[in-house]
């Protein structure tokens, strides 16, 4: 269609009290004159200022937020834990 275009991730605040902490992706297009826009089909809207980008690239493996290669014995255990939630007024 020749309309540049690239897969965005990162994380959505949603509404509610509770922090997010699901990972999130959504598409954005160039358009002339406007700049990068975005588009989440998921959800049904453009991303918002709830919208916290990490990485864009042409798809998921290139836009991966975190990418390498591990060597190690089987006892080994990763954890990872990432909270969003909405910076107040006052901070």
């Amino acid at each position: 269609m020749g309309v540049p275009a690239r897969y965005a991730n990162g994380y959505f605040l949603t509404d509610t009290d509770e922090p997010s902490e699901a990972h999130h992706a959504w598409a954005e297009a160039y358009i002339e004159g406007l700049g990068w826009l975005g588009f989440d089909p998921a959800n049904g809207i453009c991303p918002t200022d709830h919208y916290v980008n990490l990485a864009c690239g042409l798809d998921a493996g290139s836009a991966a937020p975190i990418r390498d290669t591990r060597r190690g014995g089987t006892d080994e255990v990763l954890d990872v834990l990432v909270e969003v939630q909405q910076q107040s007024a006052q901070q």
